[in-house]
């Protein structure tokens, strides 16, 4: 008897392997678009849509806190990204979500000491420090967003967690657009790439079936 997957969650196994092999094909290493994931996803489902002005609102996607407060890797290079954008001017406001992890404090408040040490205003920084999970910070946000009138924003997070990021946010009722962090650890280690993948595709399962979460996701 053969199974066959259902059309959206297929699809989105697809777009997690097509930004897979992308890295696989060393692409990528510079910073460029991938697969797909970049700037306006390239038209890719769920990671953006052609013709549409870009967010000035970028969202920080969290991610572990080493003890004493330290940032990971991964968390560093998210954040610094982000400081990047409000930078070269591409975004006017930079909101960090993430709660307290294995180690305080929360992973919002050390994003906001290394963009403040990246030179980033505070009045340019909102901090959403409740989020345990992509999908805590997708509804957050996403009320953070409606009091400011925000409709659109970008997700600041690695190119295979950009799929059920984006996705998340639009079940949230927040438009978002993938803005992928190609230095992550997360991307640049192949082995830690094939890990991501991996836990990714099994998030993209639960998130479906218990959330109703994917590719397409719309509201």
């Amino acid at each position: 008897m053969r199974l066959s997957l259902p059309k959206e969650l297929a699809e989105d196994f697809a777009l997690l392997a097509k930004i897979f092999m992308g890295g696989e094909a060393g692409e990528g290493k510079s910073g460029e678009d991938v697969s797909g994931v970049g700037e306006f996803g390239k038209g890719e489902p769920g990671l953006g849509e052609p013709g549409e002005a870009r967010p000035r609102v970028a969202v920080i996607l969290g991610a572990q806190v080493l003890p004493g407060g330290r940032p990971s890797k991964t968390l560093e290079a998210r954040t610094l990204h982000a400081a990047k954008l409000y930078a070269a001017g591409e975004a006017s406001l930079l909101i960090a979500t993430g709660g307290v992890g294995g180690n305080p404090p929360s992973e919002a408040e050390v994003m906001r000491r290394i963009l403040v040490g990246a030179g980033v205003p505070e009045e340019a920084i909102v901090l959403e420090g409740e989020a345990l999970s992509t999908w805590d910070s997708a509804w957050l946000v996403a009320r953070i967003a409606g009091e400011r009138g925000i409709e659109r924003v970008l997700a600041v997070t690695d190119p295979l967690h950009s799929v059920r990021t984006v996705a998340s946010f639009r079940e949230a009722g927040l438009g978002a657009v993938s803005e992928a962090v190609y230095d992550s650890p997360m991307w640049r280690r192949r082995g830690m790439r094939f890990g991501q993948l991996a836990r990714e595709a099994g998030a993209v399962f639960w998130y479906r079936t218990r959330h109703g979460v994917g590719s397409r996701s719309r509201r």
